[in-house]
Order: C-alpha cells, then sequence, then structure tokens
C-alpha cells in the first residue's frame, strides 16, 4: 500500500533522513524505531505532506504523495497522531470526533447555513458514525466530558480515534504509548491489534517502548541518524547487534 523509494529530507546542510526505503503491506503493521533525534517523525512528515521531500518520492496506492497537501493526503485515506497530543482543549470527546469526520460529509457552507434536509441528514449521520466509533473504544461514556478532562491513556486512544473517523486505510502512529503505564502500554497493544482487524486498515508505528513494538509489528526499520542500520522480523531487530549498539552504546 505505501511504499518510500530512496526519500531524503535535507534542511541546509543537514540531512534529517537519507534514502529511506521502506514498505508497508495491506493490513500490516510495521514499525519504525530509532534512537531520539533518528530522523522518525520527520519520514512521517514526509509521507503526510508536512514536509517534501529533497529526494526520492513516497508512493500510496499508485499516488506519489509528494506533490500534495496535507488534506488531500487524508483524503486519499491515510491519518496520523502525534507525537505530543493535540486534542482540541475547548471541545469534549464527541465533538473531536465530529471535526475529523467532516472530512467525508461533502456538505457545501451555503446549503449547511440554510438548514436544509441534506446537510441536516448527513449531520445525524456523522454523529452517529462518531458515537458508533466511541462505543468500539470504550469512550462513548465519556462523550460529553472535556476532552483535556480523560486520564492521558484515554486522550491517546481518543486521539486515535479522531484519526479513525477520517475513515482511512492506512494510519500512522507517532509514538502512542509515550508516557503510559505498563497497564496502559499492554491495552494499547490490544487496542493496536483491535483496530488493525475491525477496520482492515495498515499501520505504520513510530515506538520507543518495545514491549509495544515487538508485541504488534510483524516488520520492523531501525533509523540512526537518518539512516535505515536494520530491518527485519521483531526476533531479528531483537538480535542485531547494530541495532544494540544505537539504543546502548558500545563500551
Amino acid at each position: 500500500m505505501l511504499v518510500a523509494n530512496h526519500a531524503t529530507m535535507r534542511f541546509g546542510g543537514l540531512t534529517a533522513v537519507s534514502d529511506l526505503n521502506i514498505t508497508v503491506g495491506d493490513r500490516e503493521i510495521v514499525g519504525l524505531i530509532g534512537p531520539n533525534g533518528a530522523g522518525k517523525t520527520t519520514a512521517f512528515n514526509m509521507i503526510t505532506g508536512v514536509y517534501k521531500p529533497t529526494e526520492g518520492n513516497v508512493v500510496y496506492n499508485g499516488t506519489d504523495l509528494t506533490k500534495l497537501l496535507p488534506h488531500k493526503i487524508t483524503a486519499l485515506g491515510l491519518a496520523r497522531t502525534f507525537q505530543n497530543i493535540r486534542l482540541f482543549r475547548e471541545m469534549n470527546v464527541l465533538e473531536n470526533v465530529l471535526v475529523a469526520g467532516n472530512l467525508r460529509m461533502g456538505v457545501h457552507f451555503l446549503p449547511s447555513v440554510l438548514h436544509l434536509p441534506g446537510p441536516l441528514a448527513r449531520e445525524r449521520e456523522l454523529r452517529d458514525r462518531a458515537m458508533h466509533l466511541l462505543e468500539q473504544v470504550g469512550l462513548a461514556e465519556h462523550a460529553t466530558d472535556s476532552a483535556v478532562s480523560l486520564p492521558y491513556g484515554k486522550q491517546r486512544r481518543l486521539e486515535i480515534v479522531r484519526a479513525l473517523a477520517t475513515r482511512p486505510s492506512f494510519l500512522l502512529l507517532d509514538e502512542p504509548a509515550a508516557g503510559m503505564n505498563p497497564q496502559e502500554s499492554r491495552e494499547l497493544m490490544d487496542f493496536i491489534m483491535k483496530i488493525r482487524d475491525e477496520f482492515g486498515i495498515s499501520i505504520l508505528l513510530i515506538e520507543h517502548h518495545m514491549q509495544v513494538v515487538m508485541g504488534v509489528c510483524s516488520r520492523m526499520y531501525v533509523l540512526e541518524y537518518g539512516i535505515t542500520i536494520a530491518d527485519g522480523t521483531p526476533d531479528e531487530i531483537r538480535k542485531n547487534q547494530r541495532v544494540i549498539e544505537a539504543y546502548l552504546g558500545v563500551d
């Protein structure tokens, strides 16, 4: 579904990501790991249109993404979360999901202002779908709660639900386990597998929590200083000496 071909990102004289080549198949969960500053989030930003690669390209289902703006890429079926939670602080849980769902609503400004039957029906449909998503992930009871009043783990889950509201076929998760306790991390692993199975989507995952990434990914890529130093199954990565050195250093 997704292919990065020699994708490179330079900022002046600094090469943040060099010659990135990754593939993610249908309904596959793939990990992108590496020490802090390895270029993982920069890779996500190239895929989602925040940055245009200096060299190479990213192709999704045959479409070159490198010439598209982020909202066009989202409309194609890619959605993402962020390393730092970016919920709409002044909105409740349901409203956060409704905002994302508007991408697929297909209603123009004037009919909405005039409260014509078509937009009203689609708004009801959007609200019903948002509530259904919240029910699927166990957040329906918090629908009218302030989004930022939720416990940290549920805020992370809400951010993923908001991404799912765009009806993606491909989901990019940027450190979803950051700041979670061991119990929340275990629940997140089950949650990631559940959304892959129930929504039929592919997932590219950045994560420092090794138990999470090793537990849910079928394959992994490892970056160090913007360069891919290893790729393979979790078992292969776990035993790779260069990966061990990148994370732990060499005495």
